[in-house]
């Protein structure tokens, strides 16, 4: 469809716009120039101006008079009118997404691993998320060995985890770190006086240094997330006296004794990391704004 930009804001000037084209539609739907006007405040002179306006663009008739006075379509008017119901459809789907964003804020997906979610640290950071007008956040559920896809496609908009972008496509902020404590299986007050299997959890396949324990004298094996958020879910399939040296999250202290906090030389960084070149211009100052926000408890 060729259409002309209208400059100024005479509606019967020699070009077209959208207001043309809204006018177009509703003398098709009313069949006569002065109801027409009455939908979109214009006066019969300015109606019949703009549809002279058309044909002159589309170098044909849009209107013929009947019988009885009312206005008839002509074959390509039909056209034009069908062809219009979509382009308006999408104007009104973009018109209810702004006043979405205007009303909810934008949407903000925060990836990061199953096991990092489950740590206060994110739920700290994804809360203060929350706690800022004009956005509404959203989780992702992305493992670390696919955040630099899940960033580029679109998928999530901040992975929070150990894992930093090293392209130079990303922009990595630190943004706190998660600490990590000793968990044993076993009900409180119970001792376990048999040797023990110690694990150590790998949070976004990265670990901070163990501490010294008593009964791990032997060799300390990895824990995968898989394993450790298996056995968060059915500690009862966790052998009892098994020593975990895991991220501080909530736990079911039924089912496990949690040692004391081991201080920050035991802790893990963790990190936000988003595009470059995101869409959302105000992501820099977000993370800012994240990070200067007073603790939630």
């Amino acid at each position: 469809m060729k259409m002309a930009v209208l400059s100024g804001d005479d509606p019967g000037g020699g070009g077209v716009d959208f207001r043309h084209l809204s006018a177009f539609q509703r003398v098709y739907q009313e069949k006569n120039y002065s109801h027409a006007g009455f939908g979109i405040f214009a006066t019969r002179k300015s109606i019949v101006r703009m549809m002279q306006n058309l044909e002159r663009t589309f170098a044909c008739t849009l209107f013929t008079e009947g019988l009885r006075g009312e206005l008839v379509p002509g074959p390509f008017a039909e056209r034009l009118y069908n062809d219009l119901r979509f382009l308006n459809a999408a104007r009104h789907r973009m018109k209810d997404h702004i006043t979405a964003i205007h009303e909810n804020g934008r949407v903000v997906h925060m990836g990061c691993s199953p096991a990092v979610f489950r740590t206060r640290e994110f739920r700290n950071l994804f809360r203060g998320l929350q706690s800022l007008d004009g956005i509404r956040a959203c989780y992702s559920a992305v493992e670390s060995s696919e955040a630099g896809k899940a960033l580029v496609s679109g998928h999530c908009d901040i992975y929070i985890g150990c894992w930093a972008g090293t392209a130079s496509r990303f922009v990595t902020q630190d943004t706190g770190v998660v600490a990590f404590r000793r968990y044993q299986r076993g009900a409180p007050g119970e001792v376990c006086e048999e040797k023990v299997d110690c694990f150590l959890v790998s949070l976004d396949g990265k670990r901070p240094d163990h501490p010294a324990y008593n009964e791990c004298s032997g060799e300390w094996r990895v824990m995968d997330e898989a394993r450790w958020l298996y056995w968060l879910d059915h500690p009862e399939e966790c052998p009892a006296g098994t020593v975990v040296f895991g991220p501080d999250v909530q736990i079911d202290t039924d089912y496990w004794q949690v040692g004391e906090d081991p201080g920050t030389d035991k802790c893990q960084p963790l990190h936000a990391t988003f595009l470059r070149q995101h869409s959302y211009e105000f992501l820099p100052s977000l993370m800012t704004k994240i990070l200067m926000r007073p603790p939630i408890e």
